[in-house]
């Protein structure tokens, strides 16, 4: 049996490769329509679409890479890409892209710092999905290990919406601030998450 070792770093071509050969370990139903897709002001890694037409960008980070600046490109991307999915439905029909679906993002990068995840979180849920990798030898065989980051209240990874697209209504009265005055280091939590 072959040992597994990382891989030496690679480069975003061998990366694009391997992300779109295990595509389904991220989402079965997505299939890339377009690579390396110039966007707003740099290039889009992946553009990708599911079963149900909605549109998913995916954004690559090399080792190294400032994730923050990664996931504030994929916001832009995210915005320039919106605009332009009822165009793309009428060049390309045979997508079937929903016009009307929300343009999600997929990062995938190392790792993601705290304040990267937090801001992730702070969006409405399926927008924005952090997955972290690793690349991996055995042999003569290279590929990633994937994980998705979840929320830090164990929910499961984020996926597009499927629901009816209802937001989530706030109450109608704030809720009272709460203060403990006890620390992360209190409460058992980690400061990197």
């Amino acid at each position: 049996m072959a040992e597994f070792r990382k891989s030496r770093p690679l480069s975003v071509d061998e990366l694009r490769r391997d992300v779109t050969r295990q595509l389904p370990q991220l989402d079965p139903a997505l299939r890339v329509v377009a690579e390396n897709v110039m966007g707003l002001a740099s290039p889009i890694d992946l553009l990708t679409v599911n079963d149900r037409g909605e549109v998913a960008l995916i954004l690559l980070a090399l080792e190294g890479e400032n994730d923050a600046a990664l996931l504030t490109r994929s916001l832009a991307q995210r915005a320039w890409a919106a605009v332009r999915v009822r165009d793309w439905a009428k060049l390309a029909p045979e997508l079937e892209l929903a016009v009307s679906a929300p343009v999600r993002v997929i990062l995938l990068a190392p790792n993601f710092g705290a304040e990267t995840r937090a801001a992730a979180l702070s969006l409405r849920a399926g927008i924005v999905q952090l997955v972290r990798y690793v690349g991996v030898e055995a042999g003569s065989e290279s590929g990633l290990l994937l994980e998705a980051i979840e929320g830090d209240n164990g929910s499961a990874p984020l996926r597009a919406n499927s629901g009816n697209g209802a937001a989530t209504r706030s109450p109608s009265r704030p809720l009272p601030e709460f203060r403990s005055n006890l620390s992360d280091a209190d409460l058992g939590l980690s400061a990197d998450g």
